[in-house]
């Protein structure tokens, strides 16, 4: 049993060692103590294997004690070495004694040397060699820890602790050796396992001090959960021991109450390791003695994205779970200042503590959020808190779950505060939780008026969505109301004419449907894209002119193709309303922006690939910087009261849903021409079709 239990403390010790020296591997940046502690890691390995080869091999002393000595020296110069910033040996190790010692310890690893060859002196004066080894391990690490300013001494205290064990161990050892004239077993064979306990500590100190160059990054999840395996190790170990001991002396019974002390350990084992309360204390207690910093935070900033990003809960939800989660508060709520009341948002494991909780916020939310202050309210109670400002405690619930109350504010986000249970986590709040408290809150204040900006907006997009129909709506009623302002007025002359009174019951008809269908998106609160219908080119162009042939100057209708029969017999598949509402408001711009004498053409021409209607006019033209500025621009229009700057926004729009496009060709004072094209095929194949 002792040889498993020694074989195992030097296996480990060896992998340690060698783990050790892969992590310094990581690091790019070259110093002097980096290079003794790859020294280190050779040495370490040396020893741990002649140490293991001693009972496995049947090995002599001699090679051990080599190898203990080479180590010794190893740390002896690392030791020494981190009194001072130089990067070499020679001006590292300055004083006279450090360099006395540093040669009693060369000529006592010469002699371990000779004595593999050669059996020169006797085993007790090696043992005494090592002994004053120890003592020269025990004096080196207590200068280090004396003349290390108080500052510094967090970063090379693990070092100074291990190195102190280590040394002091083989200090009882030795001591007890020559003592006794013989080395007790059991003493000898711990020697791995103080090992493996002082390697941890190395790493620590390499991680911490910055002028090492070994920064090694070694994350709090690594440090917990290797914790948490030497403990289960060590702890199955002396079960595994104390159910040996059991065997053996029950004799007869012994394999019955063997068994049964396994099984009560393994319920003391799982009860322990399954305790919620267990890992956070031992999380606690690493964080406390192993690092700098409190949190880590890349880990916290990550995990608190992570949490926002989730579209499983409310906005409140997540932020309320942000703040829990760093600090395992077992209890907590949200609440966000609305209409200057605070109301209670988001609750977590509280449903039964609301109204003690309004009675908190009522006193407390206010001042917290005023003076931007994370209110301890244990303290508060007890006057050890001293706050800016004034709050009469005999007023506050006394049966709530809560300790703390931290404010949610910054200068462009949401105000409110937390209500927050005590803190699992850690055993007490200092200034670095508070930190990170007020840094999650400032970020989820931000997080939430970003959402409540994003429902505001949608709201008002909304309304834009509804003010926009309703202005093509009027645009279409407006079209509507010009058809039948234009059958009252010729109504004086031709009421009588069989004709007239035909075209206009036409008209009338037309303008009906046009108005349900304005009616019926109105109802709907959107515009409805209207079915598509074959519709002729050139007769819709004809009927759009001679509507508008009722002002001056009259449109007229060219052909420009080598066969104008070509030309008449193509269809376009579209919205036949809203496409001659669109020629007609084209054509109705150019009769505005010319004399009554003057001339407004439509011409229609085939060509390979579109089919293009120019409506030209010789009017007042427009600029290079209105057609690119202002033309196309919704609700910018030079009517004034007349017109809604919509029209040739829309006709944009419509050609370009259909695949085509519109050019634009103007000269102040000389005229514009209007070209639109649209294509003869599209993706789904024939647009236009004969």
């Amino acid at each position: 049993m002792n040889i498993l239990v020694s074989n195992l403390g030097f296996a480990f010790s060896g992998i340690g060692f060698v783990f050790l020296f892969l992590l310094l591997l990581t690091t790019k940046k070259q110093s002097l103590q980096k290079k003794l502690l790859y020294l280190i890691c050779f040495f370490g390995v040396v020893w741990s294997l002649t140490s293991y080869s001693q009972f496995t091999a049947q090995w002599g002393i001699a090679p051990v004690l080599l190898a203990e000595s080479c180590l010794n020296i190893a740390l002896f110069l690392l030791l020494t070495s981190s009194l001072s910033n130089h990067q070499t040996l020679n001006k590292a190790i300055t004083s006279s004694i450090q360099r006395g010692l540093l040669a009693a310890l060369l000529i006592m690893a010469s002699l371990a040397a000779i004595r593999m060859f050669s059996p020169i002196l006797n085993l007790k004066l090696f043992l005494l060699f090592h002994l004053g080894q120890a003592i020269i391990g025990l004096w080196a690490t207590e200068q280090l820890y004396r003349r290390t300013h108080r500052s510094e001494t967090w970063a090379i205290k693990p070092l100074c602790l291990g190195l102190g064990v280590f040394f002091a161990y083989h200090f009882a050892l030795y001591s007890d050796a020559l003592l006794t004239s013989s080395i007790e077993r059991g003493f000898w064979v711990g020697r791995g396992w103080i090992a493996v306990l002082a390697i941890p500590l190395i790493l620590l100190t390499a991680r911490r001090v910055s002028n090492w160059g070994s920064r090694v990054y070694v994350s709090r999840e690594v440090i917990y959960h290797s914790t948490l395996l030497l403990v289960a190790g060590g702890y199955l170990l002396i079960m595994a021991i104390a159910g040996y001991y059991l065997k053996i002396q029950g004799q007869a019974w012994g394999s019955l109450a063997q068994s049964l002390f396994f099984a009560l350990s393994g319920i003391v084992f799982a009860s322990l390791f399954l305790s919620e309360s267990f890992r956070n204390n031992l999380k606690v207690f690493i964080t406390k003695h192993f690092f700098a910093n409190k949190y880590e935070y890349r880990v916290e900033w990550m995990k608190v994205a992570e949490l926002l990003d989730n579209q499983d809960n409310s906005p409140y939800d997540s932020a309320l779970q942000a703040m829990v989660r760093p600090f395992g508060c077992e209890q907590a709520l949200l609440a966000i200042q609305e209409n200057n009341k605070f109301k209670i948002k988001a609750d977590y494991q509280t449903a039964d503590n609301h109204s003690e909780a309004q009675q908190l916020l009522s006193h407390l939310a206010n001042p917290a959020v005023e003076h931007q202050w994370i209110i301890d309210i244990p303290q508060l109670k007890s006057g050890g808190e001293k706050t800016p400002f004034e709050i009469n405690t005999l007023e506050l619930p006394t049966n709530h779950p809560f300790y703390y109350v931290v404010p949610l504010t910054c200068s462009t986000g949401v105000k409110g505060v937390y209500l927050l249970s005590r803190p699992t986590s850690t055993d007490r709040l200092n200034w670095e939780d508070r930190d990170l408290m007020r840094a999650i809150s400032m970020q989820l204040s931000v997080y939430l008026n970003v959402y409540h900006t994003n429902q505001k907006l949608a709201e008002s997009r909304q309304f834009d969505t509804f003010n926009r129909m309703s202005a093509f709506l009027v645009h279409d009623l407006k079209n509507v109301v010009a058809q039948l302002q234009l059958i009252n007025k010729n109504a004086v002359k031709h009421r009588h004419n069989p004709e007239f009174v035909d075209d206009a019951f036409e008209t009338v008809e037309s303008a009906v449907g046009r108005l349900n269908k304005v009616l019926h998106q109105l109802n709907n609160k959107r515009l409805e894209k209207q079915p598509t219908q074959s519709v002729n080119i050139i007769d819709t162009l004809q009927t759009v002119c001679e509507h508008r042939a009722v002002s001056l100057p009259k449109p007229t209708l060219q052909f420009n193709s080598t066969s104008n029969e070509s030309v008449t017999y193509y269809h376009l598949s579209a919205d036949a309303d809203r496409l001659r509402n669109i020629f007609g408001h084209l054509i109705q711009n150019a009769q505005d922006a010319t004399p009554q004498e003057g001339v407004v053409t439509v011409k229609a021409e085939l060509k390979p690939d579109y089919f293009v209607i120019a409506i030209e006019d010789n009017g007042t033209g427009m600029s290079q910087d209105f057609i690119e500025s202002r033309l196309f621009k919704p609700f910018d229009t030079t009517k004034g009261n007349a017109g809604m700057g919509i029209g040739a926004y829309d006709a944009k729009q419509f050609i370009e849903d259909l695949g085509g496009y519109i050019e634009v060709d103007s000269t102040l004072g000389k005229g514009t021409r209007f070209q639109v094209y649209l294509p003869v095929i599209n993706e789904n194949q024939t647009v236009i079709e004969k």
